[in-house]
């Protein structure tokens, strides 16, 4: 039978797959209570338990790296096009930088 936290983390996992960031900042506190009342468990239980915490962890910092790409993307995207591209070393060069010229009339 599944503890309550295994299934708190398994419901963690589902919202982390998902992208379901609402569902995370509730779950988040349930995970925390049901935590701290966690008495000692046979090893096997603590076992998968440990296995479930490990890869929520990944993917919550595989979320992280997401939600920080949005948001470096974000950036890109208001501060308007830049031309980039790469040198022979393949390192990332920035050819303009500048906004686009004004357009005059004469």
């Amino acid at each position: 039978m599944p503890l309550p936290l295994e299934d708190l983390l398994d419901r963690t996992r589902d919202a982390l797959l998902a992208g379901d960031l609402a569902a995370l900042a509730t779950l988040a506190p349930e995970v925390e209570t049901e935590t701290d009342s966690l008495r000692p468990l046979p090893e096997a239980d603590a076992r998968r338990l440990r296995l479930k915490a490990d890869r929520n962890a990944r993917l919550l910092q595989s979320a992280a790296r997401g939600l920080r790409a949005a948001q470096e993307r974000l950036v890109q995207i208001t501060t308007g096009p830049t031309l980039t591209t790469y040198d022979a070393r393949g390192r990332k060069a920035v050819l303009s930088d500048a906004p686009n010229p004004v357009l005059r009339r004469f």
